[in-house]
């Protein structure tokens, strides 16, 4: 359940160079990799982002403002904002996608907490949002289109680095074909050049009003192509998600030159560094290849796809896909992570939440000491500040009251517990 935009220019770590350099030498000769004698990449900080929402704790602008000297104690560079008003009237993140209006003023006032608020280590953070309900392809977007846009007008006044998509269908089946669409007559090819169409008007919006957004999209364009090789990790969930890839690669043909389009990489069961170096690979250069020959990335794309796209990858805390996980797992895994991804790494938190302190029921040191070991190998903030030690939390969390755990409200409890429900059926290894 969190980058760079070409990997010619400068910005890049020596160090991300090495990586590619060794991935790319496993691969050689498999005729996919056409781009593997590309430069290496320059210098690049690297970002550790917190994506979780564990039990009754939201990251919210509001409990984030209640919290924000015991949040910037943890080692994270930024957070995954739980876009929802304090009042509970206005929920941002389940919102933009639906077919409903959503106004820049009630996005601006969901954000005002945290405008203009002086972090000195959580400086990347980004804005959640779930994919919901959208309408079909084939009809109108132009609602859903105009929420994006609002969504970046807020996300840049308010100072985020731009938006986390979680593009799973946890609401209903909008990137399943045929399943989820309205015009089975259609084929497959032709809903795929319209999802790919609208994702590119969705992106375009946003970068009008936001031209320097970054997009975080949890699941690639490799959860919908049939070649994705479940040897390097890729899940074999493309007969549910046919839609998703094309509706990111439009993501790709919109996205902006001072903008990253960022394939997310929610990919739990990744540990070596083989195995990240190897999947880095196939996402860069070999899924817009002749070889593979993807279904929805065009000739004109491919040419463009690996100076321009960004490689991210989730890592989760609890064990998936038959992978263990404990406090010396996680740090090696996300070690590895931060060392092969372009900038960011996001750490998706189920087992505790890491936005209390252990005495309020967050994670232990032991697990918090984990991340923390982790970042030394690469810089540890991107904006230049130096990790904090551990503190107290304030006594708000959960955005105005007070007390050990923010309460939800009805409207958000079973959004979490189906969304958590979800998540569970991913562990178990099925498409969702």
């Amino acid at each position: 359940m969190f980058t760079m935009k070409n990997v010619f220019r400068s910005g890049r770590r020596l160090a991300a160079g090495l990586v590619l350099a060794v991935a790319v030498t496993l691969f050689a000769g498999t005729g996919a990799l056409q781009a593997s004698s590309a430069p290496a990449p320059a210098a690049q900080d690297k970002a550790l982002v917190y994506a979780g929402w564990f039990g009754n704790t939201l990251p919210t602008p509001g409990f984030i403002a209640a919290n924000k000297s015991f949040l910037e104690t943890q080692p994270f560079n930024g957070l995954i904002v739980y876009l929802r008003s304090s009042s509970l009237g206005i929920n941002a993140s389940t919102g933009v996608m639906k077919n409903v209006p959503l106004s820049y003023d009630a996005i601006d006032s969901v954000l005002n907490p945290i405008k203009d608020m002086e972090f000195t280590q959580l400086k990347q953070n980004f804005g959640l949002v779930l994919g919901t309900t959208p309408p079909d392809f084939f009809d109108d977007w132009s609602t859903i289109v105009d929420n994006f846009a609002n969504l970046a007008r807020a996300a840049k006044n308010a100072g985020l680095k731009g938006i986390a998509f979680d593009n799973e269908q946890y609401f209903a089946p909008w990137g399943n074909y045929p399943t989820g669409v309205a015009y089975p007559g259609a084929s497959l090819a032709q809903y795929q050049v319209q999802a790919r169409l609208r994702g590119r008007q969705v992106m375009e919006a946003m970068v009008a009003e936001f031209p320097a957004i970054v997009v975080v999209t949890l699941h690639g364009p490799y959860v919908s192509e049939p070649s994705a090789p479940e040897s390097l990790n890729f899940p074999q969930w493309q007969s549910g998600n046919e839609l998703l890839g094309p509706f990111f690669a439009g993501f790709q043909e919109g996205s902006s030159v001072a903008g990253q389009n960022v394939d997310g990489g929610e990919l739990y069961d990744l540990r070596s560094a083989e195995d990240f170096q190897q999947n880095y690979v196939w996402r860069r250069y070999d899924i817009a290849s002749s070889a593979v020959n993807c279904a929805y990335i065009p000739s004109a794309l491919r040419t463009t796809w690996a100076d321009n796209i960004s490689i991210s990858f989730g890592v989760y805390d609890l064990p998936f896909g038959g992978k263990s996980m404990n406090p010396a797992i996680l740090t090696t895994t996300l070690t590895n992570a931060l060392a092969t991804a372009d900038t960011w790494v996001w750490f998706y938190a189920e087992d505790s939440t890491y936005l209390l302190p252990e005495s309020q029921g967050g994670a232990t040191d032991e697990w918090v000491d984990a991340v923390r070991a982790a970042l030394p190998a690469t810089s540890s903030d991107p904006s230049g500040s130096t990790p904090l030690g551990l503190g107290t939390a304030s006594g708000d969390s959960g955005g105005g009251s007070s007390g050990s755990c923010g309460l939800l409200g009805i409207e958000v409890v079973p959004v979490l517990l189906f969304i958590g429900l979800q998540r569970g059926l991913k562990r178990r290894n099925r498409p969702v």
